[in-house]
Parts: structure tokens; C-alpha cells; sequence
């Protein structure tokens, strides 16, 4: 029966929402949560926009003296922390939405040969095609290499591969270890790399479903399961038996409620239950 739910109403904690901290290329750092819109920086003949719906953009200003060329070279990096999220629109176009406790480091123009930035943690990217100059993802573990398209890569330090999915166009993911361990995606492929590269067929739509605002779990273990929910509500998890772990959970629920919607959603199946300790979520038999 239903009756043996958890009531979380004195503990529940709220979703997390667009935050993030921008530094500038000269170390100056904007907390985008409370930066008004319109204009919140200007560096090296680029202009820094917030929207009213909390994106940042990128506009390059007409004309680039040579001292700024040079200048605008040098990276920024955006920033989210637990329960954060944000939307950037770099300068040549491309449109990345970062998860929680991610960062995204980029030259505030791309210049030279290729379009190189710096990821940790997840983002999803559309990257503005530009035949001449290569978009390149630097992770920790591997490093993609596309010229105009739409994937999602999960590349958190806590988790035990990096998984890189494609929705559109073509990638080419190598491992950055110089192992030589290339693969090349089709649409509805994801590369997971650790020590060499697997490709497998998935639901894109279930590695895009954060970027949706959804939580979409299939057959997922709910430690990986809770590693997703730590990230988004800010909160540490303790398991008060190892088994429950390795527990499997099928499902999908709003990001944006609070967070008993998701622990209730797993309490449905009578096979775990959950207590709320201030920011703590311990996991119950």
C-alpha cells in the first residue's frame, strides 16, 4: 500500500535553479544568480549580456584592435555549484547548458585553428558549425572533436566513465591518455570511456532529460541514481547498508520539485525508504 510513505513536509529541501559564478580572464569573479540583465561585463572588445530568461551571452564587437584579439584569447570559466544550472552562448554561436557542480572553461573569442574548451562535470552542447575550425571538448578523461552538432557529455570526477552522447551530426571522441583509442558516433550512439572507449546504442532522450528538466531513470542503480539527486538539491547522501545501492529503479519525475517528489517516487516500491537530516538524505531498508 501507499500508507507506508515517508512525510517529508518538515524536512523537504527546494530544486536547484540558474546560479553560477563567472571569472573573467583577469581573475575579477560575477555571481550570476544576482547580476542584473543587460550588460554585466566588458573585456577585450567583447560584450558579456545576461537575458531575462538567465542565459549568458557572448557578442563579439566589430573591428577587434590587435592588443584585444590578443587579449580576448585568454579563458574565462563558468561555474556551477551543487543545485545549480546555467545556459551560455559563446561567441561563435555554439549554446551550452551546464548541469550542476560543473564547469566550463572558454577563450571569450576563438581564434587559430580550433575552438577549443575545457569541461568538468555535464553540459550539452550545440556547437555552431565552422568547417575551418574544429570545436574541441577537453575532459579529463577524453577529449571530442566535432565540426557542428548536439551531444551531451557526462564528465563528473565521481563518476566511473565518461559518457558522451550524441543526438545530431557526427563526434569523434579519442582518450586523452594518447592510448590512440578513437571511435566515431552515429546519432542514438554514446561513447563511454575509462580506460579504452565503448559504443553503445541508447535513449538520448534519457541523457538529455536533465537538460529538460526531468530526471529519467531506466534499470539505474540508486547510488548512481542519488549521485544525480546530490548534485541538483545539494545534499549529501549516506546509505545505511551497502545493498541498498545496488537496488534498480525505473522511473521519471520533475527536477523542479522538491525533493521528497523524487524519494517518494522510489518509496513506491516498498524496497527503500528515506529520512531527511538537514542536508542529508540517508537511505533506509
Amino acid at each position: 500500500s501507499r500508507g507506508n510513505l515517508t512525510d517529508f513536509a518538515k524536512t523537504d529541501l527546494p530544486a536547484g535553479g540558474n546560479k553560477a559564478i563567472l571569472t573573467l580572464a583577469n581573475g575579477s569573479k560575477i555571481v550570476l544568480e544576482d547580476a542584473l540583465r543587460g550588460t554585466i561585463a566588458k573585456q577585450s572588445g567583447i560584450l558579456i549580456t545576461k537575458t531575462a530568461d538567465g542565459q549568458l551571452v557572448y557578442t563579439q564587437q566589430a573591428n577587434l584592435s590587435s592588443a584585444d584579439a590578443g587579449a580576448s584569447a585568454a579563458l574565462n570559466t563558468i561555474e556551477t555549484p551543487k543545485g545549480g544550472q546555467y545556459q551560455i552562448n559563446l561567441p561563435d554561436g555554439t549554446k551550452v547548458w551546464l548541469n550542476a557542480a560543473s564547469s566550463l572553461s572558454y577563450p571569450a573569442r576563438f581564434s587559430g585553428q580550433q575552438r577549443r574548451v575545457i569541461l568538468k562535470g555535464e553540459a550539452y552542447f550545440e556547437v555552431a558549425k565552422n568547417k575551418k575550425m574544429p570545436f574541441i571538448v577537453n575532459s579529463e578523461r577524453q577529449n571530442i572533436e566535432v565540426l557542428g552538432t548536439h551531444f551531451n557529455v557526462n564528465a563528473y570526477a565521481d563518476e566511473q566513465s565518461t559518457k558522451t552522447t550524441l543526438a545530431e551530426g557526427s563526434v569523434k571522441v579519442s582518450l586523452t591518455n594518447n592510448s590512440g583509442d578513437t571511435q566515431i558516433l552515429a546519432p542514438g550512439q554514446q561513447a563511454v570511456a575509462d580506460r579504452e572507449i565503448k559504443v553503445r546504442s541508447v535513449d538520448v532522450e534519457e541523457a538529455l532529460a536533465w537538460k529538460e528538466g526531468i530526471f529519467m531513470f531506466n534499470n539505474e542503480n540508486l547510488e548512481s541514481i542519488l549521485r544525480k539527486v546530490s548534485r541538483w538539491y545539494n545534499v549529501d547522501i549516506e546509505f545505511q547498508q551497502n545493498e541498498l545501492r545496488e537496488k534498480s529503479f525505473t522511473g521519471t519525475v520533475s527536477r523542479f520539485g522538491r525533493v521528497s517528489q523524487i524519494l517518494k517516487t522510489l518509496e513506491l516500491t516498498e524496497s527503500v525508504h528515506f529520512k531527511i537530516e538537514g542536508r542529508k538524505i540517508i537511505v533506509l531498508k
